[in-house]
């Protein structure tokens, strides 16, 4: 039997709002964080969406081990049957072997780098030998005037990808607010910002369609759900502490079929340090660790940062996430910095523990849809 769903919107049945209600529990529940719970979730969304299992909802059947004496073990199911071995045969073990766990030779040492300290005599030394080949030879301005202009620019570019004129709009992560002043002086936007910290042009640029908000969105958000037409974000996402339950405020946020414009920088980037105005060589983040930094950065006179990222999320991770929440991806991009092989293979030690395509994904650009009904 179909209802009316008291919004003007079409009928929906039973078993639709079964399934609404499923969908909204399992949003609530906590990011998942080993195997098994990752699994369960997978094969509820699909029970609940109506899809075929999904082959990770499945977990492998486990292998028993030969009990002792038996001849042979059946393996799991769709692999042939393993033929028994003969019954006379007898298992043996080697006799008088020392040594154990000593090295003779070596192709590779990824330990401890071998005699090589990551420490900051190397980091001034790699510093310079970059100085005149810098990872970013330009870096921004941090001016009034320049941020001005980038966000004109940046609005300009959201704008021409998914339509921001005369939307409700909210900036998660909006730093001095230059560009949500923007969306609504230009594109006629009741323009929301969003910040942790509250920046002092926030005072200067709010006014009847401007609007800032101090909080943290995946704890406790000061907007109702279903409110805006369009989320953007700038470079926060690498920022974010809680990054999954960030991205479900975000859909929380959106009204169906609004638009969330994601773009931000990925761990395992050449640039995803952020410290390339001081530091010009490539991936120092995966080299040293922010001790080192922060001792560095005292050595010069500067307050100890570190590296300026707080998690380690991987391209595959957003997409997990993304699918998990019920997001359609409209549109997805990356930005890529060629690898610097010489450099890569003196560290090759450390950097070869990282897919080759990571290292080369500086920034994603994400565009997701909360779906319609």
């Amino acid at each position: 039997m179909n209802t009316d769903d008291g919004r003007g919107g079409a009928p929906t049945s039973a078993r639709d709002r079964l399934r609404g209600a499923v969908l909204a529990t399992l949003r609530t529940l906590p990011e998942p964080r080993d195997e098994a719970a990752i699994r369960a979730a997978i094969a509820a969304r699909d029970l609940v969406l109506g899809r075929r299992p999904h082959p990770f909802a499945r977990p492998p059947k486990p292998v028993p081990p030969p009990a002792p004496g038996a001849s042979s073990v059946r393996p799991p199911s769709g692999l042939p049957e393993v033929p028994p071995l003969p019954p006379e045969l007898q298992w043996r073990l080697p006799q008088g072997i020392t040594g154990s766990g000593r090295k003779v030779r070596s192709l590779y040492e990824t330990g401890d780098g071998g005699d090589r300290a990551f420490d900051i005599d190397l980091l001034e030394q790699l510093n310079e030998e970059y100085r005149d080949r810098r990872l970013v030879p330009s870096p921004p301005s941090y001016s009034d005037t320049a941020l001005a202009e980038a966000a004109k620019r940046r609005v300009g570019w959201v704008n021409g990808m998914v339509d921001l004129a005369g939307k409700r709009t909210l900036e998660i992560g909006c730093g001095n607010g230059f560009e949500v002043w923007s969306l609504a002086h230009n594109l006629g936007c009741d323009a929301h910002g969003v910040d942790v910290t509250h920046y002092e042009p926030w005072d200067q640029l709010a006014g009847e369609r401007v609007h800032f908000e101090c909080a943290d969105l995946s704890t406790a958000s000061p907007y109702e759900p279903n409110s805006f037409d369009r989320v953007l974000s700038f470079t926060v996402w690498e920022h974010v502490t809680h990054p999954y339950a960030m991205l479900k405020a975000t859909y929380d946020l959106l009204k169906p079929g609004g638009l969330a414009w994601i773009r931000a920088n990925l761990h395992a980037g050449p640039q995803a340090s952020h410290r390339y105005r001081d530091i010009y060589f490539p991936w120092p983040h995966l080299l040293f660790t922010d001790e080192v930094v922060r001792a560095w950065d005292v050595k010069h006179g500067r307050r100890p940062i570190g590296h300026a990222w707080v998690n380690r999320l991987s391209w595959l991770h957003y997409e997990y996430y993304a699918d998990l929440l019920g997001f359609q991806v409209a549109h997805r991009a990356f930005t890529e910095t060629a690898i610097d092989e010489e450099f890569y293979s003196r560290f090759e030690d450390v950097l070869g523990r990282y897919p080759r395509a990571d290292l080369r994904r500086d920034y994603f650009l994400l565009v997701l849809q909360k779906p319609v009904g």
